[in-house]
């Protein structure tokens, strides 16, 4: 019997490579024939080296040019006619707004919206981005209601600001690599020789991974950090692994990054492949983000670890702490609350906070449960 055809298009091939490999392997053991789509920005070859086939499209698939969406439209209608897919998953907004309408006319039989979060756009308030707001909203609606696609939220939030309920389920996350972030891999990693090898004194470190964009929280992060630092006369490590988005207007610039660089105990890191390990390192994980997640990888990454978390009272971030149990929710664009957040937690059993963490992954965003249940979808 021949195997059915899925495309999972993604924004990155090292979005797929980190994120999503796992889950089409997971596809592969269901009987599917699994292509990935995405541009080729040094993965493609990765990806196939691990046992999936890939059609490249343009590398930029995020510019806002009228020129790049026109050719990164043309590539893709080019990828999805190219074989008969049954089964066409979008991976967040740019090739859910694009792809879904293309994959209509081609007479795709099954298409998914996954919303990894609505992003930048809907984090602003002026006229301009209300009719943004409107647009994409529209477009999301037309895909539901008249090219049949079913929409996968991963909060409940996003769900209510499109307005999308047939057709649609909410799907807390993407899950993690749980070969990589579980305690085979901390049993092996020399955290002194990792500490040492960056620079780090012995005293409880704090972890930052994400885009360095301003919604991220990062600018009031490194304001309590400081103050922490300050009131308690102890030398803490700030750990920063990031990258800059110049496709972001929301970004950090260079210059305002080598400015957080000057502040003493704040380390950055740059992107980095070993987040599993600088997980493993800290002792409390912060992503205080007031930018429209889906639901954070990142923080997933660290339940995952047993580690407790700080993050803010926003959709898609503050569903990940039960009771503050595992964690702390603070305000957004608040650097005294995640002061007090982090100065609370180092004063309080942080390692038994982690383990509840851990049990909260496994209860609630594990592979098994959310591979599964997306895999319903089709």
């Amino acid at each position: 019997m021949k195997a059915r055809k899925i495309a999972l298009i993604e924004n990155f091939g090292s979005d797929f490579y980190f994120g999503r490999l796992r889950y089409a392997h997971f596809l592969v053991s269901k009987g599917l024939d699994v292509t990935a789509i995405v541009p080729d920005d040094g993965y493609v070859d990765k990806i196939k080296s691990a046992g999936i086939n890939v059609l490249p499209v343009v590398q930029n698939v995020r510019g806002r040019s009228l020129s790049n969406i026109l050719k990164y439209t043309i590539e893709l209608y080019r990828c999805l006619k190219s074989q008969d897919f049954e089964i066409v998953h979008f991976h967040r907004m740019q090739p859910n707004l694009v792809g879904t309408f293309l994959s209509r006319i081609i007479g795709k039989k099954k298409i998914i919206n996954h919303v990894t979060g609505l992003g930048y756009a809907f984090t602003h308030t002026s006229f301009k981005y209300k009719i943004l707001q409107r647009i994409i909203r529209s477009i999301y609606r037309l895909n539901s209601s008249t090219f049949n696609a079913k929409i996968i939220f991963q909060n409940s939030q996003d769900r209510i600001d499109l307005g999308i309920y047939k057709r649609s389920k909410i799907i807390p996350g993407s899950a993690v690599n749980e070969d990589q972030f579980n305690e085979k891999v901390h049993n092996i990693i020399d955290i002194l020789a990792l500490k040492n090898s960056l620079g780090l004194n012995d005293n409880p470190t704090i972890l930052f991974v994400s885009r360095l964009l301003k919604q991220k929280g990062l600018g009031e992060l490194v304001s309590g950090f400081s103050k922490l630092c300050k009131e308690a006369k102890t030398d803490y490590n700030l750990v920063i692994a990031g990258w800059i988005d110049e496709n972001n207007p929301d970004s950090f610039s260079i210059e305002e990054v080598n400015k957080f660089r000057k502040i003493e105990n704040v380390f950055f890191l740059g992107k980095r492949t070993d987040v599993n390990q600088l997980i493993f390192m800290s002792d409390i994980c912060v992503l205080p983000s007031y930018y429209r997640e889906g639901t954070p990888r990142f923080l997933l990454e660290a339940l995952s670890t047993g580690k407790p978390i700080i993050t803010t009272n926003m959709p898609g971030c503050n569903h990940l702490i039960k009771g503050n149990r595992n964690g702390i929710i603070v305000k957004p664009k608040n650097s005294s609350e995640l002061f007090l957040a982090m100065q609370d937690i180092l004063r309080k059993d942080y390692k038994s906070m982690g383990m509840e963490s851990k049990k909260i992954y496994d209860e609630n965003f594990s592979e098994k449960i959310i591979y599964n249940a997306i895999y319903n979808m089709y």
